[in-house]
């Protein structure tokens, strides 16, 4: 009787160690801060939504992305001044401010990579999507 309650003991035991390391995830990196633009891209797409071509756009860092829990806005890098303000609403990866929406395509401590979806293009219309890389 003794060796099966240590067998079962240990069983537990292990059972409970694998649980909790299947529980544990990660921790995402914070969005709030300062973001410096890094590069941005366009991704072109035809009338039938086949990809075209990616195209670099020149990125000058004369401003700054500051995000708060329930704010985004664009910061001039000289001076400071506002360039936009925006109440920030975020469901999981999609952040919605303004009139814009954009999904988080990575998100870690030093890195975030936002993905514009194409607005009000009409049926049958090629359409552009563009994907800005901030740094900090």
């Amino acid at each position: 009787m003794p060796r099966f309650l240590s067998f079962l003991l240990l069983n537990l035991t292990l059972l409970t160690a694998a649980c909790q390391k299947e529980d544990a995830k990660p921790a995402e990196a914070p969005l709030e801060g300062r973001w410096t633009p890094d590069s941005s891209f366009d991704y072109n797409y035809s009338a039938t939504g086949a990809f075209v071509s990616k195209t670099s756009i020149t990125v000058t860092p004369n401003f700054y992305l500051r995000i708060t829990p329930d704010s985004l806005s664009y910061r001039a890098t000289v001076g400071n001044y506002s360039l936009g303000h925006y109440k920030l609403f975020r469901q999981d990866k999609n952040l919605t401010f303004g009139r814009l929406s954009c999904t988080i395509m990575e998100l870690t401590d030093h890195k975030l990579v936002l993905h514009f979806k194409a607005l009000g293009v009409p049926p049958g219309g090629a359409y552009t999507e563009q994907e800005d890389v901030y740094t900090r």
